[in-house]
């Protein structure tokens, strides 16, 4: 990992840039206004990676009682393979309150590099969705994390 990676949590003026990171990222992306009203949210959380003072990556997610689920994470395509998709997830995990013991999310199909992030930070695959996304249409594969006191 690299050590000048920062992760926090998200504040209002983070939005713009994870807005634009999000375009990059995905084919629906989230708006700003999306983000804004995700943050108001009852057990959201949304952690910002920075680095040299510029936003370079997010993670969103919420959680409900011993459950969460990560929704979003994005990494500025030019900063990639640096260590900050590992930093959030970290981070992420360390965010959610006691009690909380399962993390699911969905990943295309098609997206080694996340696959091969998410198995690299201890989840599993648990399944596929049928045409889950769409532009392009596509396969999710579903996968969930045990957490353990370690986590």
């Amino acid at each position: 990992m690299n050590s000048d990676i920062i992760v926090r949590y998200a504040a209002r003026e983070d939005i713009p840039a994870a807005a634009g990171i999000e375009r990059k990222c995905f084919s629906e992306p989230w708006s700003e206004a999306v983000f804004a009203e995700f943050m108001k949210r009852d057990g959201a959380v949304f952690l910002a990676a920075l680095s040299e003072g510029t936003l370079r990556g997010y993670i969103t997610g919420a959680y409900v009682l011993d459950t969460a689920e990560i929704y979003n994470v994005g990494v500025s395509p030019d900063f990639r393979r640096r260590g900050a998709g590992n930093a959030l997830l970290r981070g992420f995990f360390a965010a959610l309150p006691g009690g909380v013991d399962l993390v699911s999310l969905e990943v295309r199909e098609s997206n080694a590099a996340a696959l091969f992030l998410y198995e690299k930070n201890g989840f599993e695959r648990a399944g596929l969705r049928k045409d889950f996304y769409s532009k392009p249409r596509e396969n999710a594969v579903t996968m969930t994390k045990q957490l353990t006191v370690e986590s």
